[in-house]
């Protein structure tokens, strides 16, 4: 079998969780419940969050599908160099993040799907996988186009003097 690139996982898992916080912290605003702050919190991180990870890393092997849309999102995550590319900080940021979303009940399921994620970007940290862009691929200008023979059948093959 092929080796698991935890990344992939990691970020699909980082975008299901910055929805889950972004509903439990709309949940938490729109009932105007106790400290409805953290669902301030919540809704703000969740959108810093979709932003981060909207972009997918290069794959190691094989071909990387592009979400629509994700070439801006890429130079943005591209700016932060070693903060956004190195999973082990993406670890330490998404424990972090959690703890405060751990504190509403709206939004504590938010808070266990990024300790998760966080989980995730560890082994993904420790198997030595890191963020890379993927680049476009340049467009050919079309298909190759072999001219029409200029001679009726049979033909000859052309002589080094006279090519088509």
């Amino acid at each position: 079998m092929g080796k698991t690139e935890w990344s992939m996982w990691a970020n699909e898992q980082a975008l299901v969780s910055s929805a889950v916080a972004l509903l439990g912290g709309l949940l938490a605003v729109a009932g105007q419940f106790k400290n409805w702050q953290f669902g301030v919190y919540a809704i703000v991180i969740s959108l810093l969050v979709a932003v981060l990870e909207y972009p997918r890393g290069k794959r190691q092997k094989g071909r990387t599908v592009e979400r629509t849309g994700q070439f801006c999102f890429t130079a943005v995550v591209r700016q932060g160099r070693l903060l956004t590319r190195n999973y082990f900080i993406r670890f330490v940021f998404y424990l972090v993040i959690s703890v405060a979303c751990c504190f509403h009940l709206s939004t504590v399921l938010s808070g266990v799907c990024f300790i998760i994620t966080s989980i995730i970007y560890m082994v993904a940290a420790l198997k030595g996988e890191e963020w890379i862009p993927v680049e476009r691929e340049k467009e050919s200008s079309g298909p190759n186009i072999i001219p029409e023979p200029k001679n009726p059948p049979p033909r000859r093959p052309p002589s080094p003097t006279n090519r088509l």
